[in-house]
């Protein structure tokens, strides 16, 4: 997400050496020392990582008689330590992973990171991070193990008990992880609440903007958060709900929502977007009664591994999927809307349904520029994303070769971000349909260049059926079948 969202961050170090093996020893020894500075106790297995993406660099970026150069930096960011390389040769040859050499390559840095991305900077070249995630305390070490088991089987709370819902404050981080533990045990979906010193961390940079419901006697029970790509962003996503066992007849979560929003537009912001489940309808069901309107559907999206036992839902080791929806909080700027031609049908009904004050238009022949843009992956919920910031004549053949690459790590679902106001986007996303990438959704306002992001998707050999996903109103049918009838190749 680095190029795409200005993620802030606070710079620590950067080495430029010579493209020359000889130089990198002591580039990675310096990374080694740089971390282990910042507080990865695991300093020792960075090193691998590192030396093998700028051996990458040296033997297949530069030609024999090129004298390039590599920059390594090493970063702070909210709870992470990242080294970056970049280099403004060749970029990455996802040729051989495919012809079988350096199939390892993925996984040495997925063994030693949490995170891996790969960015494409156009004219100025390539970019790679690792992402390493600080050892903060993990609060489902410190909590009596039955807590959650006991919450499960506490008698409901009167609905005649006060609950103030108010605004979080970041010291209060280790409370909210104490709520999810309580609610959810083990089992919630963002690992990242488990840790307070992250989550404290994300609010007081502005990243985690949270209201609380809380007891007379102090104890939180409900909580919800809006997440921003920057702390100025004009849309944000709302998510991160809890709501302990015990008051779930309290009509939290709508009024939680509610709050927010209010929240969001004394703040200036456009609106919220957010994921609700569709292995059922009742999430949606809310969102709808709230304002809120589908602009998409996500299919695979929730790993296997999530479980709705508690409604009776058995999806016997099959993936979920989602809805997007859409909450207006203060009219958006009207904008012009570039829709790719196998995309144009559902991008339409989606701005007529949601009254989005945009204007369709076209441009013949852009003048395209090369293609900027990053991947991330995902690997808790095994999926990737590709974040276009210039779409170019050589978008096709770059999601070509990371879709392969990302196959061939089995990857399960890719979603692919494009900027839907950008005048060179019809012209260089018209032939993904080809590589079987078909329409996902839009997030209004999301993107950093402004405007909307169109989500496009593609399934490596995950099977989602109709009867799988749920929706809640006539227009989420219709558009749930218009994305059905688009995944299939050509």
């Amino acid at each position: 997400m680095t190029d795409m969202k200005a993620t802030p961050e606070e710079p620590i170090a950067c080495v430029t050496v010579s493209a020359d093996a000889g130089f990198l020893p002591p580039v990675v020894e310096f990374v080694k020392q740089m971390t282990r500075q910042l507080g990865l106790r695991d300093a020792e297995h960075v090193d691998q990582a590192v030396e093998l993406v700028c051996m990458n660099v040296v033997e297949h970026a530069f030609g024999p008689e090129e004298e390039g150069t590599l920059d390594v930096q090493v970063l702070r960011r909210a709870g992470l330590v990242v080294v970056a390389v970049e280099d403004q040769g060749l970029p990455f040859d996802y040729k051989r992973l495919e012809d079988g050499e350096d199939r390892t390559v993925l996984e040495v840095l997925h063994g030693s990171f949490d995170e891996t991305r790969f960015v494409n900077l156009g004219r100025r070249g390539n970019r790679v991070e690792l992402l390493k995630h600080l050892p903060n305390t993990d609060v489902r070490d410190h909590l009596p193990e039955d807590e959650h088991r006991r919450a499960l089987e506490a008698t409901a709370v009167p609905e005649v008990i006060p609950l103030e819902i108010r605004m979080m404050r970041p010291e209060e981080s280790f409370e909210l992880s104490r709520c999810v533990y309580r609610s959810y045990g083990y089992s919630y979906d963002w690992d990242y609440i488990y840790y307070p010193d992250r989550i404290r961390e994300l609010q007081e940079k502005g990243l985690m903007i949270s209201c609380v419901a809380v007891t007379p006697e102090g104890e939180f029970v409900g909580h919800l958060a809006i997440t921003l790509d920057h702390p100025d962003s004009p849309v944000g996503e709302a998510g991160q709900a809890v709501v302990d066992p015990r008051f779930r007849g309290h009509h939290l979560f709508p009024r939680m929502k509610t709050f927010m929003a209010e929240w969001a537009g004394e703040a200036g912001m456009y609106g919220l977007y957010s994921e609700a489940t569709a292995v059922h309808p009742y999430s949606q069901r809310g969102n709808l009664h709230l304002g809120a309107r589908e602009t998409g559907f996500l299919l695979g999206y929730i790993p296997a591994s999530v479980s709705y036992k508690q409604i009776g839902e058995e999806r016997e080791g099959r993936r979920g999927s989602v809805a997007l929806f859409y909450m207006r909080v203060k009219d958006e700027p009207e904008r012009e809307i570039y829709p790719p031609a196998p995309y144009l049908e559902a991008i339409r009904r989606v701005v007529e349904h949601n009254g989005l004050r945009r204007v369709i238009d076209e441009v013949h022949d852009p003048a395209l520029q090369p293609s900027r843009m990053s991947v991330e992956v995902r690997q808790d919920h095994n999926l990737a994303f590709m974040r276009v910031d210039e779409p170019g004549a050589d978008l096709e053949e770059l999601v070509h070769g990371h879709l392969r690459d990302l196959c061939l790590h089995h990857v399960d679902c890719v979603y692919v971000d494009l900027p839907l106001s950008h005048p060179a986007t019809p012209g260089a996303a018209a032939g993904l349909k080809n590589l079987g990438v078909f329409f996902g959704g839009i997030i209004p306002e999301a993107h950093p260049g402004g405007g909307d992001v169109l989500r496009l998707q593609y399934l490596n050999n995950i099977e989602i059926q109709a009867g799988d996903v749920s929706t809640a109103s006539d227009f989420g049918e219709e558009l749930l079948g218009l994305i059905f009838r688009q995944n299939t190749l050509p």
